[in-house]
């Protein structure tokens, strides 16, 4: 049987589950609790009526005969945001998924992801982007949304604008008609109209890449690419997108392009590969918010990832990762908001050991359980309705075994998921 097929049956199986075990009102307890802001508390009880939470604290009563859904030495948090992910991508060559594979069959993919990125406690997901895969994202966030299969709540981007030749295939016959990777745009007015097309197809937020090394290449030691847009062309861009009151996440490398991308408005930088303090600085001046992606580019050291690394790649993406390193060690010299974004769509489930790394590289726990909760909230704009365990707020709420304000592995071990008030994962 196909791996596709198996996934399939798993979701099919996981979905069969889940609406099975939806309750309009229940009392959801565990022996540690983090609400998204404040640090670990005890024995909280937390009332869930319909979709969203009622009640929320030690003292909220019990009455006699109601659901209680007690999950013992667990702790209970919000469901996890991830900022930055690729639902439809999967492991192997992107090339041949693109070439070989058509969007209904990426789209299939897409939803076997679903369904492992939620058991995992993964929510809500930003969305940036899938290659080829055609309107796979938004096709699969209005499922879920409707309750046809399980999955985390999506915010799609469906695919990213670029100037003409920035973003593609590359190595084939100038000859070959290739099929496209972005939304191709070149000067201001084209640039509107290519937010334009995609808000009227249904992406709640543009990406930009900034910059490619599918374009040309600069440096050889490091990961580094070519910028694609002017100024006025990425204004055009912002201002196009914000007046639709849609945000603008920027795909950027270099200190150079994120500065940039500040002066014209963006809303989050992607990556940042390569900042300087300063400019972590006046994005916090701004609002604007980083996703660094950590884990992504560790994996692809690794050779875990994509097809397989040459030899002559290697010492390049390890030489990134450090930069890379010390890059995400400057931003936390400075109030800038880090998101969590795990760009890791070759392994869905995995989102939170993104976690892990911002934990080993400096922050502490209760930032980076912030940083997977409330804080992506509110770069998704979405920090009134999820992000925290608040009266009014969704019924989005996972335990895990074990603490992660002692250990972030704990993560992994997701046991129990709610969201929406419906229970998608139910513990032993």
């Amino acid at each position: 049987m196909s791996k596709v097929i198996l996934a399939l049956v798993a979701a099919a199986t996981f979905s069969t589950q889940a609406f099975a075990q939806a309750s309009p009102d229940s009392y959801i307890k565990a022996a540690r609790f983090f609400d998204g802001h404040n640090a670990e508390q005890r024995n909280v009880v937390v009332h869930v009526r319909g979709g969203t939470i009622a009640e929320v604290g030690p003292g909220v009563a019990i009455p006699p005969g109601a659901n209680v859904i007690d999950l013992g030495d667990r702790t209970l948090l919000p469901g996890l945001i991830d900022a930055h992910t690729h639902i439809a991508l999967h492991a192997g060559d992107g090339d041949q998924q693109t070439l070989r594979e058509t969007p209904e069959y990426r789209a299939v993919y897409a939803t076997a992801n679903a369904a492992k990125t939620l058991a995992g406690g993964i929510t809500t997901i930003r969305d940036l982007g899938n290659e080829g895969s055609g309107y796979a994202d938004v096709a699969l966030r209005d499922a879920i949304d409707k309750g046809i299969v399980p999955g985390p709540r999506i915010v799609a981007a469906i695919r990213p604008v670029t100037a003409t030749g920035a973003y593609g295939l590359v190595g084939y016959s100038p000859y070959l008609t290739l099929p496209p990777l972005s939304e191709a745009a070149d000067g201001p007015v084209e640039a509107r109209k290519a937010v334009r097309k995609l808000i009227f197809a249904g992406a709640d937020v543009i990406k930009i890449y900034m910059e490619s090394f599918e374009k040309r290449e600069l440096r050889k030691d490091i990961l580094t690419g070519a910028m694609n847009y002017s100024r006025e062309e990425l204004a055009a861009i912002v201002e196009e997108a914000h007046r639709a009151h849609v945000k603008v996440a920027a795909h950027t490398y270099s200190d150079e392009a994120a500065r940039m991308a500040i002066d014209v408005g963006v809303d989050s930088i992607e990556h940042g590969l390569y900042l300087c303090q300063p400019t972590f600085e006046l994005m916090a001046k701004r609002g604007i918010y980083y996703v660094p992606t950590l884990l992504v580019y560790e994996l692809w050291r690794d050779n875990q990832i994509f097809a397989p690394v040459p030899a002559e790649r290697r010492e390049q993406l390890a030489n990134t990762v450090r930069e890379h390193i010390a890059t995400y060690q400057r931003a936390l010299k400075t109030p800038v908001k880090i998101a969590f974004g795990s760009d890791t769509f070759e392994l869905p489930g995995t989102n939170a050991e993104e976690l892990e790394l911002l934990v080993k590289y400096g922050m502490t726990p209760l930032q980076a359980l912030r940083a997977g909760t409330s804080v992506p909230a509110e770069l998704l704009g979405l920090g009134n309705e999820v992000g925290s365990i608040a009266p009014g707020k969704a019924a989005d709420i996972i335990a895990v075994d074990g603490d992660p304000f002692r250990d972030m592995k704990a993560l992994r071990n997701v046991a129990f998921v709610m969201k929406g008030g419906k229970v998608f994962r139910a513990a032993p």
